[in-house]
Parts: C-alpha cells; structure tokens; sequence
C-alpha cells in the first residue's frame, strides 16, 4: 500500500476537513465540552461588551456563538434535523467605567436570542447593574423554551441583544463582561 498522507480510514474525511468540522464548537486549545450520545455539555463563551456595543445593543445585536457550518460537510456529520444550541447560564460582570448608564424603556433586559430572531432565551435585567457607580455581577441559570418552530432555532448561533419595550442605555462608559454556558444537541 503507497504510503498517502494521513485519512481516516473509515470515514474517508482528511484531518483538515475534520479539523475545521470540530474547530466550531471549541473555543480554546481544549475541548469545551464532552460530546455524548448527541449532546456537547457545558460549553462556554466569554465575551467583553464594550460601552459602544453596549449603547447600541437596543438595535444592534451582537454575535456571541457562530452558526454552526454545515455546508459542504458531508451528510454524515451533519443530524437529519440540525444543530440546536440551548443557553444554560447567564452572567454578567459590570465593570464601572467612571459614568453610569441610564436605563430607559420598560421592563429592559439584556437578553440572548437566536441569530436574527427576536425570542427571549435567557436574560437578565440591566437595572441594579449597569446603573451602579461600582463594579457589580448578576447571573441567572434557570431557562424554559417554549415550543418554537425548527427554522427559528436550528443551525442559528446565539446573540445579545437589550430588548423590552423601546429599551436605551444612554451615558454611560463601562463594559460588561458576559459568560454564559450553553449545550448543542445534534437533532436526529
């Protein structure tokens, strides 16, 4: 047999092709979770919000987990139905900047939510937060979705958004820092 560069054998799928399938659902040198029967637990992303995104996240929502790549891969890697990523736990650390924000609007939170889509997944209220004069966190892990058509969750990423009704941040200059762990199911 010619000595060819290496390929799993079984599956036919170079190392590169492999590689850039599994590199999308880890964030550092080591995997994040363990995948089982399915299921990647306890995945994690941190992400600074800086006072800009911050001040425009009533209109402009920012992409914490990618969309998961399913083109061009090779039908047994991807699910019949999809990838479905479900946010576990939410934290959020202020870092106090020098000026507070003014929150406006009712009821805002700082919310996260399928990529393009608009439904609440997980959220915490910026009042008592973002409008302090120190430094300050807020977590919350409890989450309920509710029956939701595929299309409006499957094979999306995840995003922060501030939502409510007509929410603002005005004035202020600090940054947050959000973590959050979340699973991916992989739909049979």
């Amino acid at each position: 047999m010619p000595n060819l560069p290496f390929q799993n054998q079984t599956l036919g799928v170079s190392p590169e092709v492999l590689g850039t399938f599994w590199d999308q659902f880890q964030l550092n040198e080591a995997p994040n979770g363990t995948a089982q029967m399915g299921v990647s637990s306890d995945m994690a992303v941190v992400y600074q919000l800086t006072s800009a995104q911050l001040l425009a996240l009533n209109t402009t929502a920012v992409q914490l987990v990618a969309p998961p790549i399913v083109a061009g891969l090779p039908s047994y890697l991807v699910p019949p139905r999809g990838y479905l990523y479900v946010p576990t736990t939410l934290t959020l650390e202020y870092v106090f900047g020098g000026t507070a924000y003014t929150i406006g609007g009712t009821t805002p939170v700082i919310q996260i939510e399928y990529t393009g889509k608009t439904g609440n997944l997980i959220s915490l209220s910026p009042t008592g937060l973002v409008d302090q004069a120190v430094n300050t966190v807020a977590s919350v892990g409890t989450i309920l979705i509710t029956p939701t058509a595929l299309t409006n969750c499957v094979n999306l990423g995840l995003e922060v958004k501030l939502g409510g009704t007509t929410p603002t941040l005005t004035l202020g200059n600090g940054t947050v820092n959000l973590y959050m762990l979340y699973n991916l199911y992989a739909l049979l």
